[in-house]
């Protein structure tokens, strides 16, 4: 099968994955009596990846060769999906904004060779931005954990 072809059939997977997502969210409450109900997430996920996955089958033609990562690459493919599976692990005892911020930091060390105080003013800054985001702009609950907001 050529990658051309490959690449559109992923296409139609990820836009159907995505009208699927659209279809189910909508069987959810759009609001609750505190804000943004639990449609608003996955029905503008569905929606983003049904762009992406149309995106993927009407862009132009590449046929681009393809070539298998190296041992480093699936290495770090792995270890960004441990670090995935420990974060939703930890984020009901440890809590939104501790997890967060762990796992922002170790995922930026993961990807770039940055030096780790960057990594940690960059980590914990963008937790706690997405906590002020979710939990006071949202008013949506998030796991208190070990401070108990």
């Amino acid at each position: 099968m050529s990658p051309v072809l490959t690449t559109r059939l992923s296409g139609v997977v990820v836009a159907g994955l995505g009208v699927a997502a659209c279809i189910f969210a909508r069987r959810l409450p759009a609001q609750t009596g505190f804000g943004l109900g639990p449609a608003f997430l996955p029905f503008w996920t569905g929606i983003v990846l049904a762009a992406c996955g149309l995106w993927l089958c009407v862009r132009p033609a590449v046929d681009a060769e393809v070539s298998w990562p190296s041992s480093r690459g699936f290495a770090r493919a792995a270890s960004g999906f441990v670090l995935l599976l420990l974060y939703t692990l930890a984020l009901q005892p440890v809590g939104y904004l501790i997890s967060t911020a762990v796992f922002l930091v170790v995922g930026i060390l993961l990807l770039e060779p940055v030096r780790p105080i960057r990594a940690f003013v960059v980590g914990v800054a963008s937790a706690a931005f997405l906590f002020l985001i979710f939990r006071v702009w949202l008013r949506l609950p998030l796991p208190g954990g070990l401070l108990g907001w």
